[in-house]
């Protein structure tokens, strides 16, 4: 599998999965009021916290304590259909592949059940200063679940 290919993996095993609502904005939208293509990222981002929140990660409580991070080291976005302000949104999002080198965040933007937009975020982990760290062991089996398997 290639892990920086444009091709996304939606899991086929029982990792974790969550789904974020996301009402659309009149600020998310261009002059037409279709959602302006940056503001996708933003969404995915959004939906990787909750992810955390959900599966017991407080990522904000664990920034603080350990003075690490996740940033996005690399994206991808594929737009199918538009989006338009005012509609509900569900954005899914699951660890595609997890290591202790970087995460594989993957993301389908779906209204009413419809694929609008899919995408994938690659985050390492780093101290607040930049500098690269693995991934902790408690962060990949929250973004793992039953997938996770212990390198040892």
């Amino acid at each position: 599998m290639s892990l920086h290919a444009h091709k996304l993996h939606p899991p086929t095993d029982r990792r974790p999965r969550y789904t974020h609502r996301q009402r659309v904005a009149y600020v998310d939208t261009d002059a037409a009021q279709v959602v302006h293509h940056s503001t996708y990222l933003r969404y995915f981002e959004v939906a990787r916290i909750e992810f955390l929140r959900t599966h017991g990660f407080d990522y904000a409580a664990w920034v603080e304590r350990e003075k690490l991070g996740l940033p996005v080291a690399e994206n991808w976005v594929k737009y199918r259909s538009p989006a338009r302000f005012d509609e509900l949104l569900e954005v899914e999002t699951w660890v595609a592949y997890g290591s202790r080198a970087f995460l594989r965040w993957e993301y389908h933007v779906r209204r009413d059940g419809k694929l609008l937009t899919e995408g994938f975020t690659v985050s390492p982990c780093t101290t607040l200063g930049g500098e690269v760290r693995r991934v902790p062991i408690e962060l990949l089996k929250a973004c793992l679940g039953e997938a996770y398997t212990d390198p040892s």
